[in-house]
């Protein structure tokens, strides 16, 4: 470009000797180089953008892959901690003659056992808002049973110094929406209060806003707060300050994020440091005010499996398990024995024999078992015998493998690990009429 500013100079100077043709072409060339050197500029301009760019985007791509590791080293904290406590006091329990210890010890496996089983639901919908799987089923939903519920979930997790308590509406309020998402959330919030409030109270509720049309959920603690730059990426997948300072594992606040905003809601969180946190979130309102028939499918369900027992279990319903693990088939066996005659079979092939032979009025059928597999061996007792009902019990419990299971010919399906009271209404559903 310099030359080209030299050479132009040059041509001003003997402009004089030039005819108008060739002055004419000297100032075209001058234009053509300023719009070339104007081009140039303007690229050289959108480079340095996109540089400035991409440092940015590097940036965040390994500020998040320095969160993720460390989300994973927490992770792995998480998981094992409640394992051990399971593992531990199991065997204690299993050495113990006093009725009371063992109460005690089957209190705290439980506690774990239900700690690692919320952990495990929230990689999973994780791994399913990823893969974008995540599904939202709506239900008329009774808020103020279902808020009661929470309650109940929470009722042995709060220690003596904490008091949660529930702001009660006056009138009944029925939300079309999915009251199994919405527990969700709330029961993720309320867990995270609990990790940062040492004493005072938690306050949770709903209520109705702008004129009716959003409702708005709420949770409040008195506990520590949430510093402001914190607030700025507390909803971010693996940016928790938990993740850094390894008080939890940082994951149930994107995942009430991803699930509100799937649900066409928003939320935020309030918070000063030292005074406490208000997060809430507003989802659309669709529903009725004030009286309305309760439609909630959340229960409480107390039975336990003492209860209910034949008499006579020579008339009792038969009931094949398949089960390859000895210790899934002694659970269902001790939930059962007491109710039902039972047979087992240890793989696909020994359960459609048992059942050509003995013709059992339901088959809790393990999925994946060696020589044959529980999907076949259903197919093929469906083939024989239609009238069996199947009920597929499987740890694989993604949508898929619920569909491939209903393909399959199973009439239900049942995810691993089960609750007893599911077990018992399930098998009971099914045999009644042999009963």
């Amino acid at each position: 470009m310099v030359e080209n500013f030299v050479f132009f100079q040059k041509s001003f100077i003997f402009a004089g000797d030039m005819n108008q043709e060739e002055k004419e072409q000297l100032l075209q060339k001058i234009a053509d180089a300023n719009a070339r050197a104007q081009a140039a500029e303007t690229e050289l301009k959108a480079a340095k953008e996109k540089i400035s760019e991409y440092e940015e985007l590097t940036a965040k791509a390994e500020k998040a892959s320095r969160m993720k590791s460390l989300f994973l080293a927490n992770m792995s904290h998480e998981i094992r901690t409640p394992l051990n406590a399971i593992e531990g006091f199991a065997r204690v329990m299993a050495e113990t003659d006093s009725p009371e210890d063992r109460m005690k010890y089957m209190e705290i496996v439980e506690s774990n056992n239900s700690r690692v089983l919320a952990l495990i639901d929230e990689i999973l919908d994780l791994s399913r808002v990823e893969a974008g799987e995540l599904s939202i089923k709506k239900q008329m939903t009774d808020l103020n049973e279902l808020c009661r519920n929470i309650q109940l979930i929470f009722k042995f997790r709060c220690p003596d110094t904490i008091q949660l308590t529930w702001s009660q509406t006056a009138m009944n309020v029925t939300l079309n929406t999915d009251a199994n998402r919405i527990t969700q959330i709330l029961s993720n919030l309320i867990s995270n209060a609990l990790k940062h409030t040492t004493e005072g109270a938690i306050t949770y509720g709903y209520r109705l806003i702008n004129d009716g049309q959003e409702v708005e959920f709420y949770v409040a603690d008195t506990g520590s707060g949430i510093a402001p730059e914190d607030q700025k990426i507390i909803f971010e997948t693996y940016m928790s300050r938990d993740a850094d300072s390894q008080n939890g594992y940082g994951l149930g606040l994107s995942l009430c994020k991803i699930i509100v905003e799937k649900m066409n809601g928003s939320i935020s969180v309030q918070s000063k440091l030292g005074e406490g946190s208000t997060f809430r979130f507003v989802l659309p309102f669709e529903g009725t005010i004030g009286g309305m028939k309760k439609d909630s499918r959340i229960t409480t369900n107390s039975r336990t499996i003492r209860v209910s027992t034949h008499t006579n279990l020579k008339d009792a319903p038969l009931v094949l398990v398949a089960e390859d693990e000895d210790s899934n088939y002694e659970l269902v066996k001790i939930v059962l024995q007491k109710r039902y005659r039972l047979m087992r079979a240890c793989n696909g092939i020994e359960a459609v024999t048992m059942c050509e032979d003995e013709h059992p009025s339901l088959v809790l059928m393990d999925v994946r078992m060696p020589d044959m597999d529980g999907l076949d061996a259903t197919r093929i007792i469906k083939e024989v015998s239609p009238e069996i009902p199947v009920v597929a019990l499987s740890a694989y419990a993604f949508e898929e493998n619920i569909q491939e299971a209903k393909q399959a010919g199973c009439d239900e399906f049942m995810a691993k690990p089960f609750r007893v009271e599911d077990l018992l209404d399930m098998v009971h559903k099914y045999t009644e009429s042999d009963e």
